[in-house]
C-alpha cells in the first residue's frame, strides 16, 4: 500500500502535533510506501530525501487546488491521507481524510467572516462525497459528523489520539516561576473561553493573594487587554505566548493544577499532557472532554465562572482532594500512548486495503 501524506500543517497547534507523531509512526513503521508533502520553510517529518514533495501553498490558499495536483499527477496509484478536512480539490487520488472537530459548524456565530463557515461546509461536503474512510479523533465529533453532515456509520473509524513519550517520562523539571500558579495552555480562539478564565480567576484573586494565573500559547489583543484591565489583573497574569513542548512540561510541573474552560473540543490534548505530568485537572464539559477525561477532571459548566471559581477555592483549600485528582489523571492518561494510536490506524489500512 502507498500512502501520500498531507503533512503541511505539521507546526499548526494541536493538528501539527498529530501529524508530527502519527505521520512519522506511520513512515517509520516500513510496512507502507510513504512520500510526504511538506510546506517549504517548515519542519519536516524525517524520509528520505527523495520522498519528500515540497510545496508553497498552504491549507485555504487557492493554490493548492492546482499546484499539489499538478505535483502528485503522476502518482495515482498512493493514497492521499489529509489531517484535515479542507484538501486539494483536484486531487483524483483514493481519499482518506481526518476530521478533528466540528466546532465551526456547533458553534458559526464565534467565528467571521461567515464565509469561512460556509466554505468548511463545502469541503465537508466534498470530504463526505470523495473520501473512502474518514478518521475522527473522539466518539464525539463522530456523532458531530453524523448529525449535522448524514455520514455513514462504516465510513467513520474513531481513534483517539496519543500523548507525547516526553510527558511520561518521571523526572520533574523545574518551572523558574517563585511564585504559585494556575495553568493554562492553549490559544485565543474565540471557543477557548479564556474570558470565563479570567472572569473566575477575578472572583479568587483577593483570597489567594500569592496564586497567579499563567497562560501558554497565547497571544493576547486589545479585547484580551481590556477585558485584563477591567477586571484589574494586569499583575496576576503571566502571559508565555507559544513555548517549544519541553518549555511546556516545565510549566507544566510547576503548576498548582491545571484549568481548562474550552467550550468545544474534539479531543482535547493538554488536559490530558497536563495529567501525564501529575497535575490536577479542571475542565469544562464542553465537546468531547467528557468522554476523554472521565471521571480524572473536576468538571465546571462552561458558562459558568463562578462554578470555575468555586472549583478551583476547592483545589487550593483541600490537598487531599487534589491530590486524588493527581493520581486519578496520572492512571488515565497512560491509556493514550502515540505507540497505540498509530498501529489502529496502520490495522485500518491494512484492512482497508484488503477490502478495496
Amino acid at each position: 500500500m502507498k500512502i501520500l501524506l498531507d503533512a503541511r500543517k505539521i507546526e499548526d497547534y494541536g493538528i501539527g502535533t498529530y501529524i508530527q507523531n502519527l505521520f512519522q509512526g506511520i513512515a517509520d513503521s516500513d510496512i507502507f510506501e510513504c512520500r510526504a508533502i511538506h510546506l517549504r520553510g517548515t519542519r519536516y517529518i524525517e524520509l528520505p530525501p527523495e520522498s519528500y514533495i515540497r510545496v508553497s501553498s498552504k491549507n485555504y490558499d487557492w493554490r493548492e487546488h492546482v499546484e499539489i495536483p499538478f505535483k502528485i499527477r503522476r502518482m495515482k496509484d498512493f493514497y492521499y491521507f489529509s489531517p484535515h478536512y479542507v484538501f486539494p480539490l483536484f486531487v483524483k487520488n483514493k481519499l482518506f481524510v481526518t476530521v478533528h472537530d466540528l466546532i465551526h459548524f456547533k458553534f458559526p456565530h464565534l467565528f467571521k467572516p461567515a464565509l469561512r463557515v460556509e466554505l468548511g461546509k463545502f469541503f465537508m461536503r466534498q470530504v463526505k462525497k470523495r473520501a473512502l474512510l474518514v478518521f475522527t479523533v473522539s466518539q464525539t465529533t463522530k456523532k458531530d459528523l453524523q448529525e449535522l453532515f448524514g455520514f455513514e456509520d462504516h465510513r467513520i473509524k474513531v481513534i483517539y489520539n496519543g500523548l507525547s513519550d516526553s510527558f511520561h517520562q518521571s523526572t520533574p523539571q523545574i518551572s523558574g516561576l517563585s511564585f504559585p500558579y494556575v495553568l493554562f495552555t492553549g490559544n485565543l480562539k474565540p471557543h477557548k473561553n479564556l474570558s470565563t478564565l479570567l472572569k473566575a480567576f477575578s472572583l479568587v484573586k483577593e483570597r489567594f493573594s500569592e496564586l497567579r494565573l499563567v497562560l501558554i500559547g497565547v497571544e493576547p489583543d486589545k479585547p484580551f487587554y481590556q477585558l485584563m484591565r477591567d477586571l484589574k489583573l494586569r499583575q496576576r497574569i503571566v502571559i508565555k505566548g507559544y513555548q517549544p513542548q519541553e518549555d511546556v512540561i516545565r510549566y507544566l510541573d510547576g503548576a498548582e493544577f491545571f484549568v481548562f474552560p474550552s467550550l468545544y473540543e474534539g479531543f482535547g490534548l493538554p488536559p490530558l499532557e497536563a495529567m501525564a505530568r501529575r497535575k490536577a485537572v479542571i475542565s469544562s464539559s464542553g465537546g468531547s472532554l467528557g468522554e476523554i477525561l472521565g471521571d480524572s477532571a473536576l468538571y465546571f459548566r462552561p458558562d459558568s465562572a463562578e462554578e470555575l471559581a468555586e472549583k478551583m477555592s476547592l483545589f487550593m483549600e483541600d490537598r487531599d482532594l487534589r491530590e486524588d485528582y493527581e493520581n486519578r489523571g496520572f492512571e488515565h492518561s497512560s491509556q493514550f500512548r502515540w505507540q497505540k494510536t498509530i498501529q489502529e490506524y496502520m490495522e485500518a489500512f491494512r484492512a482497508f486495503n484488503l477490502s478495496d
